[in-house]
């Protein structure tokens, strides 16, 4: 990642069930980074310990609630569930 950008937040990938898998975080997670100007871009993360850095730098996410649109009943989005805490690899 460059100088000038900042990671804002990292977004985990998809879980295949409800369980976490700590193991699996750095499998399709990405960054939110901002460069100079405010320009807000979605950035791949690439190995466990780029993974490490992003999440010590910003908070971690996941995909939360669906957002439905409320005339046509499709979902539109997902809120983003904070995951509280990586420590070792787990949640608390």
């Amino acid at each position: 990642m460059k100088d000038d950008m900042e990671t804002v937040a990292l977004l985990l990938g998809e879980q295949s069930d409800d369980r976490w898998q700590p193991q699996e975080l750095a499998e399709g997670a990405v960054r939110i980074v901002r460069d100079a100007e405010g320009t807000m871009k979605l950035e791949k993360i690439s190995s466990e310990e780029e993974f490490e850095e992003a999440s010590s730098a910003s908070g971690c996410f996941r995909r939360g609630t669906p957002i439905i649109d409320p005339e046509t009943r499709e979902v539109i989005g997902y809120e983003m569930e904070e995951v509280p805490s990586l420590k070792n690899g787990t949640e608390n």
